[in-house]
């Protein structure tokens, strides 16, 4: 097998992580453009939208329009499921290094990448989906 230049294998082994941090970084710059925060997101706006959308309707039969809330309900199930996309984002992003890691320096070694016992790791990652979900089902049958 032919060797490969010491500078290719390590931006090969670095490229996930590089991919991963410029990726996060042009979403941010991005987001940063058009002023949205990260509190803006995890925000329950479905509530405001309605809100607001009764006010129109009762200016447009000339009613008194209802107060609109200023404040924005935050939604912890939200946060919840961002944590877990977040850190399944950067487990990914830690295998794949590691895979490549192992296929580029490790060659006489039989050591794989043993993914056996990962699924536990998957489920726990999954339970921060559960209560976004019960939430949805929950104003979906309201």
């Amino acid at each position: 097998m032919e060797t490969i230049p010491e500078w290719l294998g390590i931006f090969i082994v670095l490229a996930p992580i590089i991919i991963f941090v410029l990726t996060m970084l042009a979403i941010k710059n991005r987001l940063t453009d058009q002023n949205v925060n990260l509190t803006d997101l995890l925000a329950e706006t479905e509530v405001e939208i309605k809100n607001q959308a009764d006010a129109q309707a009762a200016r447009a039969n000339n009613e008194a329009a209802p107060p609109v809330p200023v404040s924005t309900k935050r939604s912890a199930s939200r946060l919840i499921l961002f944590l877990s996309g977040v850190t399944s984002l950067v487990l990914a992003v830690c295998i794949t290094t590691f895979y490549f890691y192992m296929n580029i320096y490790c060659i006489n070694c039989a050591v794989g990448l043993d993914l056996s016992d990962f699924t536990n790791v998957l489920l726990a990652l999954g339970i921060g989906v559960v209560p976004y979900s019960v939430n949805q089902v929950k104003k979906i049958r309201l």
